[in-house]
């Protein structure tokens, strides 16, 4: 009886795309759209610094939210003609909430009720943007002192950015739990006010954002609170430093460098 010869194995007929199948003829691993979209960089958007914790979110589609809006007076030039679609308010205390510092009128997100002894609770979009709160305290007393604080998530292209308003203790379990994974901390370093250089270290070690934090609310050249501490005492804490020359930051997927990153924004 003749000898049965193997089957040849069927091969799975896949469709490509032009391009990678150019690259899988020509001997070139082709990469994954994502991982190419990743390795490039793509720009998520920016983050300004405006003094204190007042923050400017500008998306890559446009999108612009206002964080803490800083009052005259308080030693930082307001930028003319600025405009957003939405601004947050952490809390009602006179260098956080100057909705006038916008020339326009947008979507106002107050963290507190208008007798200020509660939370609003927060969890919508502002247009690609989801906006989150979680209910803190500006203190270490449970707000007996200074009242309550709001944080505010912020999510845009699976990039989370927390913004921790006049945060005044450590984040109990359940608020890590309410905020979980991050990327960006804006944090409050100058004490006084809020927690000081080593309570916001200790704050960092129990967020591990993914990427970058940003120290705020510290005394600088320009800011007339003389009470508040610089932010050289957090810097010396934490590794990885590094000062920009300028107010604004990009917001990529990629971190420039291994670990987080501190970055401290120059003010205007």
């Amino acid at each position: 009886m003749p000898k049965c010869l193997p089957q040849p194995r069927r091969r799975l007929a896949v469709a490509l795309p032009l391009g990678i199948l150019a690259l899988v003829l020509s001997g070139v691993t082709p990469v994954a759209p994502a991982r190419l979209a990743r390795a490039a960089g793509a720009s998520i958007g920016k983050l300004t610094w405006f003094g204190q914790s007042c923050f400017l979110l500008e998306t890559a589609a446009g999108t612009r939210i206002l964080m803490d809006p800083i009052p005259k007076g308080l030693g930082y030039s307001l930028p003319p003609g600025l405009r957003a679609d939405a601004v947050t308010i952490s809390h009602e205390h006179p260098d956080h909430n100057n909705i006038a510092m916008l020339a326009n009128k947008p979507k106002v997100l107050r963290g507190l009720t208008a007798d200020k002894k509660g939370w609003v609770r927060i969890d919508e979009k502002v247009k690609e943007v989801s906006v989150r709160s979680i209910p803190v305290y500006h203190d270490d007393k449970r707000g007996a002192e200074r009242g309550l604080d709001t944080a505010f998530l912020f999510e845009v292209a699976g990039m989370r950015i927390l913004h921790l308003g006049d945060l005044g203790h450590m984040l109990t379990d359940d608020q890590l739990s309410a905020i979980g994974a991050v990327d960006v901390v804006l944090i409050p370093v100058g004490g006084t006010f809020t927690i000081n250089a080593h309570e916001a270290s200790r704050v960092i070690d129990q967020l591990h954002p993914r990427v970058l934090v940003i120290p705020m609310h510290y005394k600088t050249d320009a800011v007339t609170v003389k009470e508040l501490a610089p932010v050289e005492p957090f810097l010396a804490a934490r590794p990885n430093v590094r000062r920009e020359a300028g107010n604004t930051i990009p917001l990529t997927p990629l971190k420039g460098r291994p670990g987080t990153e501190v970055v401290v924004l120059d003010y205007k």
